[in-house]
C-alpha cells in the first residue's frame, strides 16, 4: 500500500520541485504575501534587487520589511496591495540594502488565486529596469544634442573663416614687431587667443560628428584611468587638501575603444571633481565589473567627490554645449565626454547633491580575446 502511494505522488512530486527550479532561477524578483500580509516566499532575484536574504524577512509582514520610504511610489503600500483585484504595474524607485545608488523597478502587482478557495494572498513581481531607463534618458539627451550640434557645427563653421584670416595676420605682426618688444607681446597674445579659439572649435567639430571614427584597440580600462591621474598629478599637487582615494577591481577590466579619447574622458572628470573642491576634500575613484540581472557585463568606473554639488536646476543641463556654470568655462567639456562614451557604446549616469557628486560611467567589457 505505501508504495502504491509514493509511485502515485511521485509526478506531483516531481512536478512541485520542478516549480520550485523555475522559482528559483527565474530573473524576476518574486515576492509572494499571504492574506495578512506576510512573507511567505521570496526567490533569490528578490534578494537581489533588495539587498535583502530570504531567512531574514520569511515570515515578517511586508510592511514590516519594507518601511513607508522604501519605495518612492506611495501605491505600493500594505493596504493597496492586499486589496489589489487584477494585475496592476506600478514604477517606482527603491534604495537596496546596504548600496547608495537608487534602483528603478517595475513591480506588477498580481492576486495570488486558488481555484476552491478563491484569493489566497498577493504575488509582486519585481524587474530591475535601471538600465533601461538610463538608456532611455541617454537617448533623450542624444536627441538634444545632435539638434543643438547641428546648429553648433554651423556656427563654428562660420567663425572658422574669419579665424583664419585673423591668425595669418597676427603671424605677420609678430614677424614685423621684432624689434617693439610691447607691441610684439601683444600680437603674441592675440595669436594664442586665435589658437585658443580655435582648439574650441575644433573640438566642437570633431565631437558632434556622427561618424566619428576611432582609433579602436582591446585595452585594459585601468590603463586609461591611470594615465588620467598622472597627468592630473601636478593639479592634483597644487590644489591643497585633496585627497584621492583609489580602489580598482583586482581583475582586468579589457574593453575595446580609443585609448587617447578614453583618457580625455577621465581627465576631464578628474578636472571637474577638482574645481568642485576649491577648499579641498576627497575624491573616491573605483572600478567594477557588473552585469544586470539579463544583461552582458559592464566595465564601470565610479568618479565620487565630496565638493560643492550641481545645482539641482542645472543637472539636467550638464551636457549640452555651452552650458557652465564657470566664468572663464566652456561648457564643452561634458558635451564631449558624453559623446565619447555614446561612441563607445557606453553611458555615463551623474547625480549631485549639497554633499558631492558621483558619476558614473559604464561601457560594455570586451568579450573576445585580450589581442583583439
Amino acid at each position: 500500500m505505501t508504495a502504491l502511494n509514493t509511485a502515485a505522488y511521485k509526478p506531483l512530486i516531481q512536478q512541485n520541485c520542478y516549480m520550485a527550479h523555475i522559482f528559483e532561477s527565474i530573473p524576476t524578483g518574486l515576492v509572494a504575501l499571504d492574506s495578512d500580509g506576510n512573507i511567505v516566499s521570496f526567490n533569490p532575484t528578490a534578494e537581489k534587487i533588495t539587498g535583502l536574504a530570504a531567512e531574514d524577512v520569511l515570515g515578517q509582514t511586508f510592511d514590516g520589511v519594507f518601511k513607508a520610504d522604501s519605495f518612492q511610489n506611495p501605491a505600493l503600500n500594505i493596504k493597496d496591495i492586499l486589496n489589489t483585484k487584477e494585475t496592476t504595474e506600478i514604477k517606482t524607485k527603491m534604495m537596496p540594502a546596504n548600496q547608495r545608488n537608487h534602483l528603478h523597478l517595475n513591480v506588477a502587482i498580481s492576486p495570488l488565486t486558488s481555484v476552491s478557495d478563491g484569493k489566497i494572498g498577493t504575488v509582486l513581481s519585481m524587474t530591475d529596469i535601471t538600465r533601461v531607463q538610463n538608456l532611455e534618458l541617454q537617448a533623450k539627451r542624444t536627441g538634444r544634442l545632435a539638434a543643438m550640434g547641428e546648429m553648433a557645427a554651423r556656427i563654428a563653421h562660420e567663425i572658422r573663416n574669419p579665424l583664419g584670416s585673423i591668425e595669418l595676420f597676427s603671424t605677420m605682426l609678430i614677424a614685423d614687431l621684432q624689434e617693439f618688444e610691447e607691441l610684439k607681446a601683444l600680437a603674441e597674445h592675440i595669436s594664442a587667443g586665435v589658437k585658443s579659439i580655435n582648439n574650441i572649435v575644433s573640438n566642437l567639430l570633431l565631437f558632434m560628428r556622427p561618424d566619428q571614427q576611432l582609433d579602436e584597440q582591446v585595452l585594459d580600462i585601468h590603463e586609461a584611468l591611470k594615465d588620467s591621474l598622472f597627468f592630473a598629478r601636478h593639479l592634483l599637487d597644487a590644489q591643497d587638501g585633496i585627497e584621492v582615494q583609489t580602489e580598482l577591481a583586482a581583475e582586468t577590466l579589457f574593453i575595446k575603444g580609443d585609448l587617447e579619447l578614453l583618457k580625455q574622458v577621465f581627465l576631464n572628470l578628474i578636472l571637474n571633481a577638482i574645481q568642485a573642491m576649491p577648499d579641498g576634500g576627497r575624491l573616491q575613484i573605483s572600478s567594477h565589473n557588473t552585469s544586470g540581472l539579463q544583461s552582458a557585463p559592464w566595465a564601470e568606473v565610479h568618479l565620487v567627490d565630496n565638493g560643492c554639488g550641481i545645482a539641482k536646476a542645472d543637472l539636467p543641463k550638464i551636457f549640452d554645449p555651452f552650458h557652465t556654470t564657470r566664468k572663464k568655462g566652456t561648457g564643452l567639456g561634458l558635451t564631449i565626454v558624453h559623446n565619447i562614451i555614446k561612441i563607445h557604446g557606453g553611458s555615463i549616469d551623474i547625480t549631485s547633491s549639497a554633499e558631492g557628486t558621483k558619476c558614473v560611467v559604464s561601457l560594455p567589457v570586451w568579450a573576445g580575446s585580450p589581442n583583439g
